[in-house]
């Protein structure tokens, strides 16, 4: 030691090495607990640092996501992956944690800020079984437009063909989804997929290993639901005239040719005819389409619709709609409504109705023939009408009579019995009786058909959307107008028996194929 107790530099720094050496070694003071401590004693006060680390937990409202907002540390404190993942079980978050996220957000310094750290698994939505169709069975309700406006009624054949051993459809079975869940634990379930009915049909064969169907015949498929059916399709690839006959089927007839005078064709289904109809005769228990169109006095007739590039000189009736390039000097009827579209679009001389409505593009031209368009119920209605109420009145008198003189008979044969001349008198009586009832029940079934007709006639109307020239004859219902001088796009409507006029809807758009 250095002279007056003072140490030198080096003595100095030699015990400082010790002083760290013992502090090292020796073992921060526990405590005082409870049971340690004995009355009277003092419990040594020790003071503990506040910690600063502070983690927030937010779960989203679907619970699909949680996010973790940790605070600022202070410079002796770190946050742990452990106690992040604690503070997230705390919070009730048990599921798609994701550690690496966490851990980067503690060692990249991501304080302050809300971070995902935990998302669920969402639904996978599985696929209902569905039919792979290999060839067109949707109907084209409407003819293509060419680019010269007029309308190409070729596109209407509504024929779709199948060959034997041709493949009809192929069958995708139901994919079930996967499970799915919350960052909470809650398990999510996908709707359960559902798989079609099997398809049914005679000519039709299933492939199971596959899940192909083939046609077994040759001929027109259609579908109805998950029915098939393949009938056979009547082709004539030739004009046909007065050779032959009548061409009778129960099916499609299909002619890629003419029909000329003194044929007749007759279809229980769809008639198409890829050329022109002349002093023909067509007859269709479905649609007619001609692609070319029908003139000299022919004759055509439909229970569905009509569809024909021009009608000249010609009975056009339909029970559907009828659609035309142009109708010259015809007489075209429709229990729905008539179409006069394309190019042309108009309608000269003869008699057009549709029930429902007219509409054209022009009506009559400059040489002024007498045009007449009519919509609504017509005076043959009427007439047709007042017949069967004149003759059902008729019958019900004739019935009165016969109740009245049987009534007579059946009273006299109880009081003193009945001759045989009383009893055949009664038996024809009833005969007479039962005849006139079922007369009676027609005429009502006649009364109600022209009934629905009338309700399908309300608020008909007759619209040009170009020029309707003078002597245009607009009739609606029993109402009837003809024009004196040329008018432009106009609507004619029937208010209270007067035909009245509005402006025609010009932004009504041409028909268009369907895709």
């Amino acid at each position: 030691m250095a002279e007056g107790n003072k140490l030198s530099p080096e003595e100095l720094a030699k015990l400082r090495e010790q002083l760290k050496k013992e502090a090292a070694n020796i073992e921060p003071p526990k405590p005082a607990t409870e049971e340690s401590t004995t009355e009277g004693e003092s419990t040594p006060q020790v003071e503990e640092e506040t910690s600063s680390k502070v983690i927030t937990v937010e779960v989203s409202d679907d619970k699909m996501k949680a996010t973790v907002r940790l605070s600022f540390p202070n410079m002796f404190e770190k946050y742990t992956v452990p106690e992040v993942i604690a503070a997230l079980r705390a919070n009730r978050v048990v599921l798609g944690i994701d550690s690496v996220a966490i851990d980067d957000m503690i060692n990249l310094g991501h304080y302050e800020e809300d971070t995902v750290v935990a998302e669920g698994k969402e639904v996978v939505a599985g696929t209902d079984g569905y039919y792979e169709w290999l060839l067109d069975l949707e109907k084209r309700e409407s003819p293509d437009i060419r680019e010269d406006g007029t309308v190409d009624y070729t596109s209407m054949n509504r024929l779709a063909n199948v060959g034997e051993g041709d493949r009809i459809a192929i069958y995708h079975p139901a994919i079930q989804g996967e499970k799915g869940f919350d960052v909470c634990g809650a398990e999510r379930l996908p709707r359960i997929a559902k798989d079609e009915p099997q398809l049914r049909g005679k000519y039709i064969r299933f492939e199971a290993d596959t899940n192909e169907y083939f046609a077994t015949i040759s001929g027109k498929i259609s579908r109805n639901g998950n029915s098939v059916e393949i009938l056979s399709v009547h082709e004539v690839n030739d004009d046909l005239n007065i050779n032959y006959g009548t061409v009778e089927f129960y099916g499609d007839i299909v002619v890629n040719g003419n029909v000329e005078s003194g044929a007749v064709i007759r279809a229980g289904r769809n008639v198409t005819i890829n050329g022109t109809v002349s002093s023909g005769k067509v007859f269709a228990g479905g649609d007619i389409v001609l692609t070319k169109g029908v003139q000299a006095k022919s004759k055509i007739s439909a229970r569905g619709d009509i569809f024909a590039d021009f009608i000249e000189y010609a009975n056009v009736e339909a029970n559907g709609e009828v659609h035309a390039n142009y109708i010259m000097n015809s007489t075209v009827k429709s229990s729905k409504k008539v179409f006069v579209d394309g190019k042309k679009g108009s309608v000269v001389g003869g008699f057009t109705h549709g029930l429902s409505g007219v509409e054209v593009r022009t009506s009559g031209n400059y040489n002024e023939p007498v045009t007449e368009l009519h919509a609504g119920f017509g005076e043959d209605d009427y007439g047709q009408y007042d017949r069967l109420v004149k003759r059902e009145e008729a019958i019900n008198n004739e019935l009165a009579e016969i109740v009245s003189e049987m009534t007579e008979l059946l009273k006299v044969s109880r009081e003193r019995g009945a001759t045989q001349t009383q009893k055949d008198r009664i038996y024809e009586l009833n005969i007479k009786k039962d005849a006139a009832y079922a007369q009676v029940d027609e005429i009502g079934k006649e009364k109600r058909e022209l009934a629905i007709k009338m309700a399908a006639g309300t608020n008909s109307y007759v619209e040009v959307r170009g020029d309707a020239y003078r002597n245009t004859t607009i009739g609606i219902d029993a109402a009837k107008l003809v024009l004196q001088k040329e008018e432009s796009c106009v609507r004619f409507i029937c208010k209270n028996d007067m035909i009245e006029r509005r402006p025609a809807h010009l932004d009504k758009k041409e028909p268009k194929a369907n895709v």
